[in-house]
């Protein structure tokens, strides 16, 4: 109950951050995909102008089903997992040809049933995988003009992110989190993008409470705690940020940058 608090209101300081834009505006599969260009120490902002607005939250969240053309002998959703498979396995270059048919599979499947969400979520998803992030927003906005989709939203904002817009990731993703919850299949990893646009804006305590929660919902994730680290020294809070980086060696040992940290937090504790 105290983290569904918490978790409401990030939402709530969240529409805080809001921006009145001009043009209309994410699901993702059960495997959580984060960021891997963000520093160990907190990131410099770099957030323009945002663009969009957010959409209503009011449809229900529905699981992903398969997309397949009558008479295809490839199935869209099947690809992409392959692909995240590929990709988990280190075969980028694989696993990018599984994207794209799947794209492909995708653009033939609204060409002929242009209202089909399902078309568009699977689309979001593998354009996400290829970092064509222009391209997922394009696509999201057209399929939340047809319906809201709680998956197109957090996809959404993740492309929103990595495009370095904060405003408008906060928007899509809190969309998402009032739609499915924090318990949904991407709350966890909703809250942690919540959690680095807040660090480029440096909203430290919002980011603070943002991955505090995300944790509480999926602990192991090394990663996470690293950056929990690096809020909680921008904070100040040196043995908070010590115990992050304990927990995100115990999850990996070798992690260098969570070892710097853990050594840069023991020698500000020694003197605090």
């Amino acid at each position: 109950m105290r983290r569904h608090f918490a978790v409401i209101a990030l939402i709530f300081a969240a529409s805080s951050l809001s921006v009145v834009a001009q043009t209309e505006q994410a699901g993702a599969d059960n495997a959580a995909s984060v960021p891997t260009t963000e520093a160990a120490t907190v990131a410099k902002p770099q957030a323009p102008a945002a663009t969009a607005p957010a959409p209503s939250p009011a449809a229900a969240v529905s699981a992903p089903v398969s997309v397949s053309p009558a008479g295809a002998k490839l199935d869209a959703l099947v690809l992409y997992r392959q692909g995240r498979d590929l990709e988990t396995a280190g075969k980028m270059t694989d696993a990018q040809t599984k994207y794209t048919q799947s794209i492909s599979i995708c653009d033939t499947e609204i060409a002929s049933s242009p209202k089909r969400i399902e078309a568009y979520v699977v689309k979001c998803w593998s354009l996400f995988r290829l970092n064509r992030h222009a391209e997922v927003i394009s696509t999201g906005q057209t399929a939340m003009k047809i319906n809201f989709d709680a998956r197109v939203s957090e996809v959404m904002g993740e492309s929103f992110y990595f495009l370095g817009q904060m405003d408008n990731s906060i928007k899509y993703l809190q969309n998402y989190l009032e739609a499915a919850g924090d318990d949904g299949d991407r709350g966890p990893t909703a809250l942690f993008f919540l959690g680095e646009d807040y660090v480029r804006l440096k909203k430290y305590a919002h980011a603070d409470i943002a991955y505090s929660t995300a944790l509480a919902k999926e602990p192991s994730m090394p990663r996470w705690w690293l950056r929990l680290g690096a809020v909680c020294e921008a904070e100040g809070e040196w043995k908070r940020a010590f115990d992050a980086y304990t927990k995100a060696l115990a999850l990996s040992p070798a992690y260098q940058e969570a070892k710097d940290g853990q050594a840069r937090a023991k020698a500000q504790m020694a003197t605090h």
